[in-house]
């Protein structure tokens, strides 16, 4: 794997885990504050929506977290085995 796709892929997990953690944190407020969160998105959002959601989100954010932490170490070590 070359050092260009190892970065690529680097970006779309901190992307990605980026875009995990704001949901996150949006749901976490629509359970807490579900009025202002639904007024906000204009019913969208409502407070069992954001429970539902905020409870399917852990998996994909463990995931993303330990990938984000090992994904480098990992890619460095394989890279530097194929010189």
């Amino acid at each position: 794997m070359s050092a260009k796709v190892s970065k690529n892929i680097q970006v779309v997990i901190q992307v990605l885990l980026l875009l995990t953690l704001f949901a996150y944190g949006i749901t976490g407020y629509g359970i807490t504050e579900f009025r202002i969160v639904e007024t906000l998105t204009l019913g969208l959002i409502t407070k069992p929506v954001a429970f539902q959601i905020h409870n399917n989100l852990m998996i994909p954010f463990l995931i993303l977290l330990l990938l984000h932490i090992f994904f480098k170490p990992v890619s460095k070590a394989i890279y530097k085995g194929n010189k």
